[in-house]
Parts: C-alpha cells; structure tokens; sequence
C-alpha cells in the first residue's frame, strides 16, 4: 500500500495507549490519538506534563514503555525506518553541526532522505527564513534563533507528512514567529 493511498484512508498519525515510565515516575499515562492529514495538534500543558516526552517517543527517540504508535501505515516498532522516514522533529533547542554552513546543513538532510532536485526548494525555504545572506555562515556563528530557522527549514526540505515542533517560536524574532505561523 503506497503512503498517498494509507493517508488518504485515514490517519497519518495514530497513538495507541502510550505509556512511559522513568524509573517510579510515571511520565505518559495510556495516551491515545489520532492525527489526520492536514490537522494540527497542540499539546498544551504545564513543565513535567509528558508534552516532550510524547513527542520524543512519537518520533522514535525514546522507546515508548508501552503502546503503539503507527505514522502514515508504518509501525514505529516493527518498521522504524520507514515511519521515521515520513516525519521531522525540531527540539526546542536544535543542535546543528558546528563547522556546517547553513547550506550544507540542507545539502545533508537531502543526502540523508534522498531527495532529489532539492536545491530549488532549499532556496526558497532559505528565502522564506530570510537566511539567503548567511548561507555560507557556520552553525556556531549562529544566534538561537537563527539555528532554529535552519532546524525548520531542514525540517520542510524533504516534505515529511508530520512535523513535530517543540517550542518552535523560542528564539525566534517577529518576523520569524510571523513566517512560523
């Protein structure tokens, strides 16, 4: 079944009774949901509600305790490759590789995804993110907010079905926060 037809007839999310427990700390308590294509979920809640948590087991960071979770058909724990190949996670504090020019960052995650044709798409996601002048910048000449525009826009280049953004205005100035939303 190709993703477009799994997509098409349902969920390109699906959460089934997540639970993850740290040691005695019960973080997730047997979360369940779904997402359909073209919705947006927030997960609103205070520090220490499980929002990063559930995200990071969503995207295969961290090993759900139990639960199942299934992107655009795939299993994350029977088929991870495949699943994680159709999303994006962008951390609220997004590590680049320091002496990677912001090009090469977007040259990489292509590479990395296999996306062909990727230079005219980069360019717009670099015009979008006004970081067209700081191309050739390194990741460690960066202010945060400028690391975070190259996160979301590594994030876009190879078109995920599902981004995942944790705190993804932090850092970001208003015009930056306007482009966002």
């Amino acid at each position: 079944m190709s993703d477009e037809v799994s997509i098409a007839a349902g969920a390109v999310l699906r959460v089934s009774n997540l639970k993850k427990i740290y040691g005695d700390f019960l973080a997730v308590r047997g979360l369940s949901f779904e997402l359909a294509p073209g919705q947006i979920l927030a997960m609103v809640g205070p520090n220490g509600a499980g929002k990063t948590t559930t995200m990071r087991a969503v995207c295969g960071i961290l090993t759900p305790t139990e639960g199942t979770i299934t992107l655009c058909g795939h299993d994350l724990a029977t088929d991870p490759v495949a699943a994680k190949a159709r999303l994006a996670y962008v951390p609220d504090d997004p590590k680049l590789f320091d002496a990677m020019t912001i090009w090469e960052h977007l040259e990489f995650i292509a590479a990395a995804y296999g996306v062909v044709d990727w230079q005219p798409k980069a360019e717009r996601l670099l015009e979008m993110f006004e970081l067209t002048p700081k191309r050739k910048a390194l990741a460690m000449e960066l202010s945060r907010g400028m690391r975070q525009k190259v996160a979301i826009a590594c994030a876009y280049l190879h078109s995920p079905a599902i981004i995942f953004l944790d705190e993804p205005l932090t850092g970001l100035d208003p015009i930056g926060i306007r482009t966002m939303k």
